[in-house]
């Protein structure tokens, strides 16, 4: 008993009369999750589907035959390849015809070992179809979590609302964990509540896992959805993949501070931005701006909103902007090159050849005398010391020219 695809073979040969059944799929939209077959002109789902049936498959369905509540056989069509018809056929054994575009093996194991080939079977088997669609537009919120803002260097407590979406990624697992009524439609609210309950007390970690990726702080949370998502699929891992068959697609979060952080975080931004110099004398300029556009508007005269703004701000006012200058220049002074030494070995010291006076001028300091030009000058072979032409000995260490 299993499924085969509906082809001109199989419509020339066993099935070239009409089948005794035609089964669709209707309502599989994003509220639908699940629902079983309807027969095509008659009203009424079908509780019962017989051999030579035939029953469509469109994109992103899967198709499951059940069998006591367990899947018997499945067509997965997540690709255009597998969509079209296929017939239920009782001498036929099951196919598992799965897509290409995600990993179904979980699926083709799960029910492997359930087979029984060939022959007729003694129980009853039902079409369901699965919505493979991701389902968009599921609302959550949390309360306070704690959030380490490395932009700020603080830790704030924040609130926090969005969307997630999520997909069913097993629909066998899905069927036999919670629908298990093959004539029963599921719907997305009878299984979102219990998501956003389990999902919200693990949104904590995911954000704490984020923060790092935050480099504008909290306000860069929500450029991180993907992330976010990929965190709580690590952490709901085992109830929902392997439990249900569900996964976490995306999850777009709002952050919302709280009112006893958002005058923090206000003084906080404002504190990062004064600690540059430049934004700082910007910012006293355009205050000391807006009080003169104040006082020229000012209802006793413009003349009297002058005096009194510079009464009032005189000192305040030119004291910061004074101090901001200087610390601007205080560190312009620290990023220029240190300003070189006096070289006082380069200066040149003399001895008067009157008075023996040392100099370093033109002229003797003692006496008047001037500098004898460096062409009449002469040096002691001795020792090196420079003399007078006159001199007979050398005024350094005696040597007798």
């Amino acid at each position: 008993m299993g499924i085969i695809r509906w082809s001109l073979d199989a419509a020339g040969s066993a099935y070239a009369d009409q089948p005794k059944d035609v089964l669709i799929a209707q309502g599989l939209d994003n509220d639908v999750l699940a629902a079983p077959a309807i027969k095509k002109g008659k009203k009424g789902s079908s509780e019962v589907i017989t051999d030579g049936s035939v029953f469509n498959v469109g994109i992103n369905q899967a198709a499951l035959l059940i069998e006591n509540g367990k899947v018997h056989d499945f067509v997965i069509a997540d690709t255009e390849e597998n969509t079209g018809q296929y017939i239920y056929d009782t001498s036929h054994e099951p196919s598992l015809l799965t897509g290409g575009m995600r990993e179904w093996d979980n699926v083709w194991n799960m029910v492997k070992n359930r087979f029984t080939f060939g022959g007729q079977s003694p129980n009853t088997m039902n079409l369901v179809y699965i919505n493979l669609k991701e389902i968009t537009n599921n609302p959550v919120g949390t309360g306070k979590i704690p959030f380490i803002d490395r932009y700020l260097n603080t830790r704030l407590m924040l609130g926090a609302h969005g969307y997630y979406t999520f997909r069913i990624t097993n629909p066998a697992t899905f069927y036999e964990n919670l629908m298990m009524d093959p004539t029963q439609v599921y719907r997305r609210e009878d299984i979102t509540r219990v998501l956003k309950a389990e999902m919200m007390p693990k949104i904590a970690s995911a954000m704490a896992q984020i923060a790092p990726l935050c480099v504008n702080g909290y306000q860069d949370i929500y450029l991180h959805d993907e992330d976010i998502a990929k965190a709580l699929n690590e952490a709901l891992g085992k109830e929902w993949l392997d439990s249900r068959g569900i996964e976490l697609v995306s999850v777009a979060l709002t952050p919302e501070l709280f009112e006893q952080d958002t005058k923090r975080v206000m003084e906080l931004e404002n504190a990062r931005t004064l600690s540059n110099v430049d934004m700082a004398m910007g910012s006293m300029i355009n205050a000391q701006n807006q009080a003169m556009q104040n006082a020229a508007n000012n209802a006793g005269g413009s003349f009297s909103g002058f005096m009194g703004m510079n009464m009032a701000g005189s000192n305040a006012g030119a004291s910061a902007l004074d101090l901001l200058a200087k610390q601007q220049s205080a560190n312009s002074s620290m990023n220029q090159p240190a300003s070189q030494p006096m070289n006082t070995a380069s200066v040149e010291i003399w001895e008067c050849p009157g008075c023996h006076q040392e100099n370093t001028g033109n002229f003797c300091a003692n006496c008047g005398t001037p500098k004898p030009k460096a062409l009449d000058a002469k040096f002691c072979p001795e020792c090196g010391a420079r003399s007078v032409p006159e001199a007979k000995f050398c005024s350094s260490c005696g040597h007798k020219f």
